[in-house]
């Protein structure tokens, strides 16, 4: 058995008790609406593309591949895919 998984697919990639890793993906255009996770502290990583972030409809990240984005859940999040591409979210239980 391999001490290591390795995921790429866009969807659910890792759970666990307390956090909890999804990726997704996107064409420009592509919207994620807005919503929370009060349950949690978020890591949102871009891997691909450019993406523009939302929070509480009024903060605005615009985040390229490298950035990282880190939020209290409470906030409300909306994501916009500037162009084609791809970030990982990772949400920790808090």
């Amino acid at each position: 058995m391999a001490a290591g998984i390795v995921k790429q697919d866009p969807g659910l990639l890792f759970e666990g008790t307390n956090f909890t890793i999804v990726k997704k993906a996107g064409k420009a255009g592509d919207v994620v609406g807005n919503h929370n996770h009060p349950e949690a502290n978020i890591i949102f990583t871009v891997v691909q593309g450019e993406v523009k972030v939302l929070l509480n409809q009024s903060e605005e990240h615009i985040l390229t591949p490298g950035k990282v984005l880190n939020f209290d859940g409470n906030n409300h999040i909306q994501a916009t895919f500037i162009t084609d591409g791809a970030f990982v979210v990772n949400l920790m239980k808090k």
